[in-house]
């Protein structure tokens, strides 16, 4: 630095110039050193863009972008693959091989094997829809049906083993015909009846209703009759009077009645106590009533 510099004050101000310069230039090697990562960006699926010109009254483009044929190709596939795979299924199950021609039927005795088949009402239709719970409701539509078993075999084999209700009783309900069995559930007469304990009623008394499983009478009434037939046998028909009960018309034409109930046997003895001593004192009875067993009595003429 020259004398004539120190005393104008220029060596000063350029020393300091060039120190400032160094300072800047360390500043910017510094921020130059501070490198930032960048974030990483998620790719996307690059998608289609179509542009439709409109026309050229209207003066504009509409652009759409296109759905990746991917994911609804894929769906599609799969909804054709369970369709075609449904329908080989129902056309499998709907094949004449696994269609029911004819049922077996076993145990039927009152009924005949047409009408089994008849209320069971499968032949014809595929083994896969069958459901043998139904199938037995179906058998009990017929009174006579007590119980069901259904048994299914491949490829289209059905079963049937029916037990049916034994008839206990021939009821002429006010010129009706009906068999009864033990439980009081009537049905239709099949053949001939005359083995069975015959009753009258000149009145409507059986109950009928629409379903053939409910008892027309109270069981209770036909256990009496099976009591009175076992200590009478030489009763060959009994009457049913909605007063007085079961009866029967004796060898004089006189009125005999027992009630409903009771201790029938008891009844019965009591009956024949009643008639020794209207034979002996020559008495003609035209009603004898033993329905109430502690007071017995008897009208004449």
């Amino acid at each position: 630095m020259t004398t004539s510099e120190q005393a104008l004050g220029l060596g000063e101000n350029r020393a300091d110039a060039v120190r400032e310069r160094r300072v800047r230039q360390t500043r910017r090697v510094e921020r130059a050193d501070r490198i930032q990562t960048p974030k990483p960006k998620r790719k996307r699926t690059p998608r289609r863009r179509y542009s439709v010109r409109l026309g050229a009254e209207r003066g504009a483009e509409m652009q759409f972008v296109a759905i990746p044929a991917g994911s609804v190709g894929t769906r599609l596939f799969s909804l054709v693959i369970a369709i075609l795979s449904i329908g080989s299924l129902v056309r499998f199950a709907r094949s004449e091989r696994f269609r029911v021609d004819q049922i077996a039927v076993e145990g039927a005795e009152m009924l005949t094997v047409a009408q089994i088949r008849s209320l069971a009402g499968v032949e014809g239709q595929s083994i896969f829809f069958l459901d043998p719970a139904e199938i037995a409701n179906h058998l009990g539509e017929a009174a006579e049906v007590k119980a069901a078993t259904i048994k299914m075999a491949w490829p289209n084999r059905v079963e049937v083993q029916v037990q049916e209700r034994h008839p206990a009783v021939e009821w002429n309900d006010a010129g009706r015909l009906w068999w009864l069995s033990s439980d009081g559930v009537a049905y239709v007469q099949h053949g001939d009846g005359q083995h069975l304990v015959q009753i009258r009623s000149e009145a409507i008394n059986l109950h009928v209703s629409e379903n053939a499983q409910d008892p027309v009478v109270d069981p209770g009434l036909l256990r009496a009759i099976a009591a009175l037939s076992k200590h009478l046998p030489e009763v060959q028909s009994w009457i049913f009077d909605q007063d007085h009960g079961l009866g029967f018309t004796d060898a004089s034409g006189g009125q005999v009645y027992f009630g409903t109930g009771g201790d029938m046997p008891m009844k019965v003895r009591i009956y024949h106590s009643v008639a020794e001593k209207l034979a002996a004192d020559n008495v003609r009875a035209t009603l004898v009533s033993i329905e109430d067993q502690a007071a017995p009595y008897y009208s004449v003429r």
